[in-house]
């Protein structure tokens, strides 16, 4: 088992099995702690990227910890290089797409009705204003980046590519989904670009409107009904 040393507390880790693989890195059981789970990169994140991590950890508050899978703390390597974080663990939740259409959420969600998707939006958004309340944006909001679980709470993922605000320095997030990017943003370089609240907010009408309309986007139906 390979074993890494965790930056603030000083003690090391060893991780058991693979939980899920993307494109970055892979999300890892933590031997002998059921909470929590490790992240580690394919590839050493750069000076940039590692800075941010940091920043991620120091802000690491008990609210953001309820509602987002936030970085907690560093896991550096043999060598001392980081290579990835630890974070709370997400247990029995589904993505947000399975409860579009009346067949997935059959499946998936059985006791779901209209009540329950409105109970599911109310607390996205809650999840939304708890990261905005701390200063930072989601930036790339997409229907992949948030899970769902049976009682309808809602967890963030994917939270190190959010836009940090260190007071200072804002660590911007460099991508995006069309899909779910504001119109005047359309066909921007999302490269170093610092976005703001209100445009996580168009995204997030996006997400509500997929919710609650069966998978369709809000502009075509627009156009189109």
């Amino acid at each position: 088992m390979k074993q890494y040393a965790l930056v603030k507390r000083g003690n090391y880790v060893r991780l058991g099995n693979e939980l899920g693989r993307g494109g970055e890195g892979n999300v890892f059981e933590i031997v002998g702690q059921s909470e929590q789970v490790a992240k580690i990169y394919n590839r050493p994140p750069d000076e940039q990227k590692i800075h941010k991590l940091r920043v991620m950890t120091d802000y690491a508050t008990s609210s953001l910890l309820k509602i987002a899978a936030w970085p907690m703390d560093l896991l550096t390597d043999k060598n001392s290089a980081i290579r990835g974080f630890i974070m709370p663990r997400v247990n029995a939740r589904r993505d947000i797409h399975e409860l579009y259409s009346p067949k997935s959420r059959a499946d998936s969600f059985p006791e779901a009705d209209f009540r329950f998707l409105i109970h599911v939006g109310a607390n996205i958004a809650r999840a939304f204003a708890v990261v905005h309340e701390h200063g930072h944006v989601i930036g790339d909001v997409n229907h992949g980046n948030l899970l769902i679980a049976p009682n309808g709470t809602v967890i963030l993922i994917d939270c190190d590519s959010f836009q940090i605000n260190a007071g200072d320095h804002v660590y911007t997030c460099d991508v995006g989904v069309p899909l779910f990017t504001a119109p005047e943003l359309q066909c921007q370089s999302f490269k170093g670009f610092e976005r703001k609240q209100n445009h996580d907010r168009f995204g997030l009408a996006v997400l509500l409107f997929h919710l609650l309309y069966m998978g369709r986007h809000p502009l075509c139906w627009t156009l189109f009904r």
